[in-house]
């Protein structure tokens, strides 16, 4: 008798690797924001070269939510009950352990009811939790309608929500809502799909350009003093050099098929460490640990 059945392949280490190192680019974002007052429009920019490496990581970390939601995109989002009731109460659990932990150390202070009640129902105040909850819950219809597309109908998709995308940008417009999430997924969807395996082979070669190309106005705001001006254009969700640095960079590790269990098991709890880092109630808990003064 032939056996047809067939073990399930392992999810890829290498990927699952990238998507831990995208949370740490996502908590390196927000600690450089707050620890440097990147997130001032005033902060003030020096020529040294400590000033540049810390730029350098702060629009580093800023690929953080492409590259994780392009992981998402290329492999697809599927629907999962207990999959979403997971994430649901993580979040409220998170939310309520944070704040008992800071009733406990601000009693006085950080605790108040109204932020509770923000927290509760803002699930902690992030607009990913928002989009990402949402594009899950109507993950399959959203497949199956990407999936049924032509390649015509699917670049004529692509463009039009690359050039809407594209001028929100220009007009630094805030890119933290649910059409980025929708656009970077359906531009994974279609690379996966019709990007072709010659191409494929070749994107190694490009993530290194890709990243110069996403860091050159970096240096061009050091060097001319002016990085307030020009912070907005890099540091935006909508920069199409960070698409491209997502699909090389993505592209690139699913050809280096690994399997490591560990890190098939630390990639499982990015989520977890998303909610820690963003939750109302941790900067205040670790701000005494991270007193950067007078640091630029």
């Amino acid at each position: 008798m032939i056996l047809s059945v067939l073990k399930k392949r392992p999810r890829n280490s290498s990927v699952e690797l990238l998507r831990i190192l995208s949370m740490t680019m996502i908590v390196m974002f927000h600690f450089c924001a707050n620890a440097y007052r990147y997130n001032s429009a005033d902060f003030v920019c020096g020529h040294d070269s400590e000033t540049l490496i810390k730029l350098i990581f702060h629009a580093l970390g800023q690929t953080g939510v492409p590259v994780f939601m392009f992981i998402s995109g290329y492999y697809g989002i599927r629907f999962k009950k207990n999959r979403l009731i997971d994430i649901i109460l993580q979040c409220f659990v998170y939310i309520f352990l944070f704040y008992m932990i800071a009733h406990i150390f601000y009693p006085n202070g950080i605790v108040g009811g109204k932020l509770l009640i923000i927290s509760v129902f803002c699930i902690s105040g992030q607009w990913f939790m928002h989009a990402y909850i949402t594009i899950y819950l109507f993950s399959d219809s959203i497949n199956a309608t990407l999936d049924k597309l032509s390649i015509c109908s699917f670049s004529a998709l692509i463009l039009v929500m690359m050039y809407i995308s594209v001028g929100l940008w220009v007009y630094k417009e805030s890119a933290l809502n649910m059409f980025t999430l929708l656009e970077i997924y359906a531009v994974a969807r279609y690379v996966r799909r019709f990007l072709s395996d010659m191409w494929k082979a070749r994107m190694i070669y490009l993530v290194f350009p890709s990243l110069l190309l996403f860091l050159l106005p970096v240096f061009y705001g050091w060097y001319a003093g002016n990085y307030s001006a020009i912070m907005p254009y890099v540091n935006k969700y909508y920069n199409p050099f960070i698409l491209i640095f997502a699909i090389c960079l993505v592209v690139s590790a699913e050809r280096f098929y690994f399997y490591n269990k560990c890190i098939n098991y630390l990639a499982s709890s990015v989520l977890a460490c998303y909610l820690i880092h963003t939750s109302f109630y941790f900067p205040p808990l670790v701000t005494s640990f991270f007193i950067l003064k007078n640091i630029i």
